[in-house]
């Protein structure tokens, strides 16, 4: 999480990772490591060789210039997803009366923790934290890194929800798996 300017406007902001687009990027980039295995075997070295390139900068540009934030608004009570495409932004704005609620699952917590074992990593261990609509609708904020220890991604989890539900003053629902 880091603190700057959300449009204009003083708040808090940090970033969402995941989901389609950005699973959709890493295939294209997947595609052109393939078409660069191709044009090195020598299978159709040209046209594998040019697309190889093609694709490799467009996952570059579409990755790196296509992040989605997360802007709290404290001034209005409101929460702002910034999306970029291509370097097109998109906005979209709830203020507090549009929000339910905040929404914490964890999967795969064993134990205190994994036995014991604040610095070991747990493929297993997944958290999410998302905002609900009025209407039903979540939107992901969150979504634990499966670089960090499970210890370090609950501290994670707890860092955003606080930084929630202090500035948008919104019931906390939490589930484990």
């Amino acid at each position: 999480m880091a603190s700057g300017p959300g449009g204009g406007e003083k708040g808090l902001e940090f970033e969402v990772r995941g989901g389609p687009w950005e699973g959709f990027h890493a295939l294209v980039f997947y595609a052109a490591v393939a078409c660069a295995v191709l044009a090195t075997a020598g299978v159709a070295r040209m046209a594998t060789g040019i697309c190889a390139v093609a694709l490799l900068f467009y996952s570059i540009l579409a990755v790196f210039s296509s992040p989605t934030c997360l802007v709290i608004l404290p001034e209005k009570k409101a929460v702002a997803w910034e999306r970029y495409r291509f370097f097109f932004p998109f906005r979209r704005e709830f203020s507090r009366d549009d929000l339910e609620e905040i929404v914490v699952q964890e999967w795969g917590l064993s134990g205190a923790e994994g036995e014991g074992r604040p610095s070991g990593r747990s493929l297993s261990y997944s958290a999410r934290v998302y905002i609900r609509q009025r209407g039903g609708r979540k939107h992901r904020v969150y979504r634990s890194e499966m670089s960090g220890s499970p210890a370090e991604n609950r501290t994670r989890v707890f860092l955003v929800v606080e930084a929630l539900s202090a500035h948008l003053d919104l019931p906390i629902s939490y589930s484990s798996r």
